[in-house]
């Protein structure tokens, strides 16, 4: 039962950065467009982006790959490395003040969240706004692919990223 919980946060974690790159209005990143609703998408990949995972920046993460998409009452931080490389994706509400909905990091191969599905509560996220630039820190459960029946692991975290 436990390699099966492990297993299944470990898939969650992987979706939830493949859900947090994607885009359904089909933009691409540095661009504007209005959305069908007649909102606007603000797209970012200006700024100074940091990922930090147990204190360190995370090695590996082309920083520069990071975007800020706001639409739809959402703002999506996301990076172009996935499936199995470095990555990160956030979904907060685009409220006052912003809350992490889902969080997802690959971490040497191990994908880690912050997410609550069906009643389970992984992890955990704040966020501080100053000005447009949004901090999150938290810790990030998930399983340890490495060695998946050492059961989870927990890795603390701080995203800064900027979205104009």
């Amino acid at each position: 039962m436990k390699n099966i919980v492990t297993a299944g946060i470990g898939i969650a974690a992987a979706a939830l950065v493949l859900v947090g790159c994607s885009d359904d209005k089909g933009s691409t990143p540095g661009s504007s467009s209005p959305a069908a609703s007649g909102s606007s998408t603000q797209v970012s990949t200006s700024g100074n982006t940091e990922v930090k995972v147990e204190g360190q920046d995370l090695a590996g993460l082309d920083t520069s790959t990071v975007t800020c998409v706001k639409a739809g009452g959402k703002i999506n931080v996301a990076s172009g490395a996935v499936g199995g490389q470095q990555g990160v994706a956030v979904v907060m509400s685009d409220a006052t003040p912003p809350a992490v909905e889902s969080l997802g990091l690959v971490v040497d191969g191990s994908a880690l969240a912050v997410a609550q599905m069906g009643g389970m509560k992984s992890g955990s996220a704040e966020v501080a706004v100053d000005g447009s630039t949004y901090t999150i820190t938290g810790e990030a459960q998930g399983a340890d692919m490495k060695n998946p029946m050492a059961g989870m692991i927990t890795k603390k975290f701080e995203i800064k990223v900027t979205c104009n």
